[in-house]
């Protein structure tokens, strides 16, 4: 072969790799993503975006780490034994106001009382509340993965989308296989981090302390990412989950610039 013409050949090649590894966010990565989870039916969108391969929609190779306790699961997100987690909010707070470094990026499962009366007990609906499952990330991943967060942030709204989605028995199955034959809590599920919900759990645990900055748990809730992986659903078919989702959120589509620089600093986080 003409030495001309094959070095044509591998530099089309070339080119064609990094386009494709362009197109695919994360494809050129070869180290899985380390996602840890808490062994709770509250993680379900973590499982349920590995069963049916909304990961892989995304372009991320991702694989699942369990944990039994929450605090565990977050020492291993510090000292990046993991890349991400999806722990109770409750436990993740405190240690945000205690000098962590992590950052809320969704949200997930949250138990929800099933006697309607039990609403109005404030002290209780507080407690569920702590319960509920929150993903984050370190604060210092470099900005260069912003899309990598955002594709995982993405995987976990289309989970939502198909645990919604689910026949009653399909979904029950697939709690169950969280609740290790124990009663199967009664859930409410929502792929947004929340920043007003964050607060109130905040402030009812005292976390909001005199030296504190006013806006330090808004610098720790990055509503901007699930934004912009909500963004990306609009390149589907609209659905009613996905109208309910739009409807709900804070941010409304293209609103956080992909490119503003400010995640993943102490300046970055919510837009409140």
């Amino acid at each position: 072969m003409n030495p001309e013409f094959a070095q044509i050949i591998v530099a089309a090649a070339v080119a064609a790799i990094m386009v494709l590894a362009d197109a695919v966010p994360g494809l050129a990565a070869q180290t899985p993503l380390r996602l840890g989870y808490l062994d709770h039916p509250g993680s379900a969108l973590c499982i349920v975006a590995a069963a049916h391969g909304h990961f892989g929609e995304e372009g991320l190779r991702v694989k699942l780490v369990r944990f039994t306790d929450s605090a565990s699961g977050l020492a291993a997100l510090e000292t990046g034994a993991i890349d991400a987690g999806a722990f109770s909010v409750g436990t993740a707070l405190t240690e945000i106001a205690h000098g962590k470094q992590l950052r809320i990026i969704a949200g997930g499962g949250t138990p929800t009382a099933s006697d309607p009366l039990a609403d109005l007990d404030e002290t209780a609906q507080q407690k569920l509340d702590r319960a509920g499952i929150v993903v984050l990330v370190p604060a210092n991943r470099p900005a260069a993965e912003k899309g990598v967060i955002i594709g995982l942030t993405a995987a976990l709204i289309r989970a939502h989308r198909t645990l919604r989605q689910q026949p009653a028995p399909a979904r029950r199955a697939t709690l169950r296989k969280l609740s290790h034959g124990e009663a199967i809590p009664d859930l409410s599920f929502d792929p947004n981090p929340d920043y007003w919900r964050m607060l109130r759990i905040w402030q009812g645990l005292g976390l909001q302390y005199a030296a504190m900055p006013r806006d330090f748990l808004a610098n720790h809730v990055y509503e901007e990412i699930y934004c912009d992986a909500l963004d990306r659903q609009l390149l589907g078919p609209m659905d009613t989950v996905l109208h309910d989702l739009f409807s709900k959120a804070v941010c409304t589509p293209n609103c956080c610039p992909a490119n503003s620089g400010r995640l993943f600093t102490l300046q970055g986080g919510s837009t409140q």
